[in-house]
């Protein structure tokens, strides 16, 4: 869970708002707490859909058809108010990972536990049927693996039985990996739908992947709707044939849910308990204590939190160039839901849509007279901030292209912090030559400094901050609270272009410079962990993965990623001749982004 940022609010409903718990296009999810103290996920619309009366109308059907359903398998909704100001929408809040979550960090669930997952899915879509609804969007991330059994979530797209589709002819809806193929067609859609998609799902539990993977969008819509399902290595000869069955591209061909709970009715081996079964074993204590809402999530929202990301792969990721509207691009930052990448360039903002690849660009006002480099996202990429004229700061709204507002002079190296609100600023115009300033409150606070930085990282809880000592091979790492100081002196370094901290706050990457390499410190004293050096060139960026166990890097020539436990080189990517580089990581891990400036910004994607 993250705290609350400054501009949420604080109660909704009767309902005091504790934390946030994940975000997506259309709306924000809260941790909140009834007045007589039990804990509930809120759901919350963002301004600009709740004055749409079109959108109102979907979201109360939807939590119209969340609170018919009932069953021990499904989440339930305790309260809501689609007439509200910002319609909202509470449901029970069950600890437990997701589906998703599960395989990532301990590999394929084992074939009893696939069983019994099984069991509770069938159970679950039997009560929904039962109501005269088809889910029309199961996936493993929609499957919330709590202690006492699975969770189905998310009706955000829940329809009677007998419509062909939520919004309009021929509108597609629900993800692609786990889409039956009358959905892809935009056919009428009943319960044999979800018959399908249970049955990806029981592959990609048995297996760690899905039956129809691809590496694109219409590679995928060719093997759903075309071609036998990939079920390689399930070994299990009963579950295999079930799920086959259940993937029949015929939907009069499939089993009913009765049927596939009849046959995963085989009875679990004896002297194992259904918690292990279902967790899998030693690693339930590790697993079941990371905490995700059972709560009614768009089918684009990902929980916020980065202690949930799933574990990066270790392999060599695919790329695509990425098109950039003719626009030189020197910074970038995903949504939190992972589904939009924005860039900063010298004139426009431009927005990635990752499912399409396609490109939107807005040209941001004044742009010739207030918008220049350094630039940096905040994590939720809703703000921009540029230097400009006579080393200004703006903050950009990145929806909109519109200045909201201008801070201190700062024309060298800018970085918000995790909580979206405090910037380090560095300038050459002299003391304070670095400071943090709160963009809410207007406060700063100098570090203590005689230089100017060109680079600046914060640490993960944002108590930290460090920056480089311009062309000496030192940085510094600072109490954000109060400036005090500590110089690190890198064993080889002549520069320190680029740092970044480890998601866990506890180790730093460190470029030097000259040497062409990096350096792995502790985040606490500077301690040196691991040297890397005589690479094709000098590294110009750096970024860990959200589960830390990789590091990305980039110089004029290579991309480079870095197995951090061992410190291995697991891949060498074609990179670009430029010496401003940029590297970010998708909220999931699954993704990073890397542009060049002048050169290309590229997506890369890591097999699932």
């Amino acid at each position: 869970m993250d705290p609350l940022r400054s501009d949420d609010p604080r109660q909704v409903g009767p309902y005091r708002l504790d934390g946030r718990l994940g975000a997506g296009g259309m709306g924000e999810v809260f941790l909140g707490s009834s007045p007589s103290g039990r804990e509930v996920a809120v759901k919350v619309v963002r301004a600009e859909y709740a004055a749409d009366p079109g959108f109102r109308r979907r979201f109360a059907r939807e939590i119209e058809a969340a609170r018919k359903v009932g069953g021990f398998h499904t989440a339930q909704v305790v309260d809501a108010d689609p007439e509200a100001a910002s319609p909202w929408m509470a449901t029970a809040f069950v600890p437990g990972p997701s589906l998703r979550q599960v395989v990532a960090r301990q590999g394929p669930l084992a074939p009893p536990a696939v069983r019994e997952l099984g069991r509770g899915l069938a159970e679950g879509l039997a009560a929904i049927h039962a109501c005269g609804l088809v889910h029309r969007d199961l996936k493993p991330g929609n499957v919330i693996m709590a202690p006492d059994g699975p969770r189905i979530i998310d009706f955000g797209i829940a329809r009677a039985a007998d419509a062909t589709a939520l919004t309009s002819t021929g509108a597609v809806v629900g993800t692609f990996s786990f889409m039956s193929p009358e959905q892809l067609r935009a056919d009428a859609t009943g319960p044999a739908s979800d018959v399908f998609a249970l049955g990806c799902v029981l592959a990609y539990a048995a297996l760690g992947r899905g039956p129809f993977d691809a590496p694109t969008v219409p590679a995928i819509v060719h093997k759903i709707v075309g071609a036998p399902p990939d079920v390689a290595g399930l070994t299990d000869p009963h579950l295999r044939d079930l799920v086959v069955r259940c993937l029949e591209k015929d939907p009069g061909r499939r089993p009913s849910v009765q049927e596939v709970l009849s046959g995963l009715s085989s009875a679990p081996p004896r002297g194992l308990p259904r918690r292990a079964l279902l967790l899998g074993g030693a690693a339930v204590a590790a697993t079941a204590a990371v905490a995700v809402p059972a709560v009614l999530l768009w089918p684009s929202d990902a929980p916020a939190a980065k202690r949930n990301a799933p574990k990066t792969p270790i392999g060599v990721p695919t790329g695509i160039s990425l098109p950039n509207s003719e626009v030189a691009v020197f910074d970038l930052a995903f949504s939190p839901d992972g589904r939009t990448l924005w860039g900063a360039g010298y004139s426009s903002i431009l927005r990635w849509d990752l499912a399409t690849a396609q490109v939107t660009a807005r040209k941001i006002e004044d742009y010739d007279k207030t918008y220049k480099r350094p630039m940096s996202f905040t994590s939720d990429a809703r703000t921009l901030a540029t230097g400009g004229d006579a080393g200004t700061i703006r903050l950009w709204d990145v929806a909109s292209g519109r200045i909201r507002k201008t801070g201190p002079r700062g024309g060298k190296a800018l970085e918000f912090g995790p909580d979206g609100r405090s910037l380090a600023v560095s300038s050459e115009g002299g003391s304070p030559y670095v400071q943090i300033w709160d963009t809410v409150t207007g406060r700063t606070v100098a570090m203590k400094i005689d230089y100017a930085a060109g680079t600046l990282a914060f640490s993960p809880d944002g108590r930290k901050l460090a920056g480089d000592r311009s062309l000496s091979g030192r940085f510094t790492l600072w109490d954000a609270s109060n400036g005090d100081g500590a110089e690190v002196s890198p064993l080889y370094a002549t520069d320190v272009p680029c740092l970044a901290f480890s998601p866990d706050g506890t180790t730093m990457a460190v470029s030097t410079g000259g040497y062409y390499g990096f350096e792995l410190r502790n985040a606490d004293d500077g301690g040196l962990k691991k040297t890397v050096k005589d690479l094709d060139g000098e590294v110009r960026a750096v970024a860990f993965s959200p589960d830390g166990d990789t590091l990305v890097t980039a110089d004029k020539k290579n991309i480079r990623l870095w197995h951090v436990p061992t410190g291995r080189n697991t891949a060498t990517l074609p990179g670009d001749p430029d010496s401003e580089q940029t590297v970010v990581f998708s909220p999931d891990g699954q993704n990073f982004a890397t542009t060049s400036g002048a050169g290309t910004t590229r997506l890369w994607t890591f097999s699932r």
